[in-house]
């Protein structure tokens, strides 16, 4: 597995393990559709990020 897939699986299951110890901790259920779509936006903001940064570090060619 390369290192941007690393980095995504990692921050999957830490997001994953966030999201259900405070819902279980606030609420004391758990909802796997709710679940879903936090991992679903989660990732949408990851690699919206990502995309970012990589803009914002690439080079200019002037």
């Amino acid at each position: 597995m390369h290192v941007r897939g690393q980095l995504y699986l990692a921050g999957i299951i830490g997001a994953s393990i966030s999201y259900i110890f405070n819902v279980l901790a606030f609420t004391g259920e758990f909802d796997v559709i709710r679940w879903s779509v936090f991992i679903a936006l989660f990732l949408v903001v990851f690699v919206g990020f990502e995309k970012l940064i990589a803009w914002a570090d690439s080079p200019k060619s002037d």
